[in-house]
């Protein structure tokens, strides 16, 4: 008798990820109109979907922009962290641990600081160049680790506290006008326009498509090097382009919306939860689930202690720092046994 061959356990039929899509759909707009209501003014969702519709000047010029700037930021930040986590085989991968945020973070507040109203065109080439020179410096430190959950954290962790006191001294020697650049370094999506958004777009949803075409060959990075070669594949051709999409799609993110940290680390492990590893069904449901995470915790934090509002980045941080020590500490334990 011939055995019945074993599906994985993540492996997800088209009808389980229409549904996960759908269901994560509807929570991102019941998310968006729920967003739409809240500021000076509060407008009871009725009055939301009617002024979308109607055009409502309140809505559309100051409402809204702040909220497509924080549905690209989470998308942006989601697509690295799949992408770091997939290239470098590596489950705490993310735009945070491989010194992504604080490479792009230095480098945008040093625009902010040594410019006056920069425009956001400004930001986004500064925040892809830092970011890329964090990203080289945690994986050149890292050396044949960067695959070492460990070795790679800790490599990205130290960068990160050293650029990050480097950031600092910037701030207290500008003080006081670097009351714009501590508001960004917060990952606060205040006074956002549409602008920023028109900047940010291109590379994140570029990104995006680029992913979804290439899929088939970047799915390839989850497998070893000798079975990549056996079956023709070239490793370290993928592993860069994945990693160079990585970093395009973050620095979108951070100079949109500033640092916001362990979105890109949560996001892609409920992903691969839900859906697995592939990155067709991945992405999709990463997009959808970091818009709604961003959007929602920036609604959130208006309106749970209004009129003081609390930075986005800092909500995410909450959620994040247990998950990101819960997660240490088991791949730690695998690996010790």
């Amino acid at each position: 008798m011939t055995p019945r061959k074993a599906h994985p356990p993540t492996a997800t039929s088209a009808r389980s990820l229409s549904v996960i899509l759908g269901i994560l759909l509807v929570a991102f707009l019941a998310t968006v109109v729920l967003a739409l209501g809240l500021g000076a003014v509060h407008t009871p969702p009725r009055e939301v979907i009617q002024g979308l519709v109607q055009g409502d000047s309140l809505i559309w010029k100051y409402r809204f922009p702040r909220l497509l700037v924080g549905a690209l930021a989470g998308m942006g930040m989601a697509i690295s962290g799949c992408l770091l986590q997939l290239g470098l085989r590596n489950p705490m991968a993310a735009p945070d641990t491989v010194g992504v945020t604080a490479g792009g973070g230095l480098a945008a507040v040093v625009v902010l600081l040594t410019s006056v109203n920069p425009p956001a065109w400004i930001l986004t080439p500064a925040a892809l160049v830092g970011s890329l020179v964090g990203a080289l410096i945690v994986i050149i430190l890292s050396g044949k680790g960067v695959s070492s959950p460990v070795r790679l954290t800790l490599t990205g962790v130290a960068l990160s506290v050293g650029l990050a006191a480097l950031t600092k001294l910037l701030l207290v020697r500008a003080a006081p006008e670097a009351g714009a650049a501590m508001t960004w370094l917060k990952g606060s999506l205040y006074a956002r326009t549409l602008p920023d958004a028109i900047i940010t777009s291109p590379l994140i949803l570029g990104v995006a498509v680029m992913v979804l075409i290439l899929a088939k060959h970047l799915d390839i990075l989850s497998l070893d090097d000798s079975t990549m070669a056996g079956i023709g594949g070239r490793a370290a051709v993928w592993r860069l382009v994945a990693i160079g999409l990585a970093i395009i799609a973050s620095a979108g993110a951070v100079a949109g919306a500033g640092v916001l940290g362990f979105a890109g680390l949560i996001v892609p492990h409920a992903a691969r939860m839900l859906v697995g590893r592939k990155l067709r069904r991945q992405i999709p449901v990463a997009l959808l689930a970091g818009a709604t995470l961003v959007v929602g915790c920036d609604a959130f934090g208006r309106w749970a202690f209004a009129p003081t509002e609390i930075p986005v980045g800092a909500l995410i941080a909450i959620v994040g720092a247990p998950y990101f020590i819960y997660l240490l500490l088991r791949l730690t334990k695998v690996r010790a046994a």
